[in-house]
């Protein structure tokens, strides 16, 4: 575990669009992960949930969720330990908001709620060498 000075956690982007269709529906969802430098020591990981319409599918309702994590480091680590924090660690950490976010904001427009799967989130993202 890399020393961490301090991790923020905040929903960058929350939108529901609920366009009342009446039905069944089975929702395709998007997870995708975002990962950057801010500054010296600071960086963040950002994952993002959506349902679109796609020019052959149409949903009843399209989702955005973005759930943030800057993380800041007490001292400078190496570059690759810091990039397989934040495309392995913070993912597990955010992950358990983003499932909560998605289904309270459902609930709470008085739907029936959307849950995300529990899912292993080492599995949910191809590693890759570079922040992206």
């Amino acid at each position: 575990m890399l020393p961490i000075k301090r991790m923020n956690i905040q929903v960058s982007k929350l939108e529901l669009n609920n366009k009342f269709i009446s039905g069944t529906f089975q929702l395709n969802h998007q997870i995708k992960r975002q990962t950057g430098k801010i500054a010296d020591h600071v960086y963040f990981t950002e994952l993002q949930f959506e349902v679109k319409d796609h020019a052959d599918t149409v949903y009843p309702l399209n989702i955005s969720v973005y759930v943030r994590a800057n993380i800041e480091f007490h001292v400078a680590e190496k570059e690759d330990d810091i990039v397989l924090y934040l495309k392995k660690d913070a993912v597990n950490i955010l992950y358990p908001y983003l499932r909560s976010t998605v289904s309270q904001l459902t609930a709470l427009a008085m739907i029936p709620p959307v849950v995300i799967p529990v899912v292993d989130t080492t599995l949910l993202f191809k590693d890759d060498d570079i922040l992206n």
